[in-house]
């Protein structure tokens, strides 16, 4: 009985692990994989300021 019910419960888990929503995940941009490959380059400011509103505006 103990093995039936761990079954089960195991069985719910992983169902409701496989049901992600969609929603939550986002395709990563060429201009947001750019952005966080420069986040730790020595750049100016305002480059990094560019980089980053072209990864917010291909979001979009």
């Amino acid at each position: 009985m103990k093995k039936i019910l761990g079954l089960a419960a195991l069985g719910m888990l992983v169902g409701c692990s496989a049901n992600q929503s969609k929603e939550t995940e986002y395709q990563e941009t060429r201009e947001c994989m750019t952005y966080r490959s420069m986040m730790t380059a020595p750049m100016a400011p305002d480059a990094m300021q560019r980089l980053r509103e072209a990864c917010e505006k291909s979001r979009s």
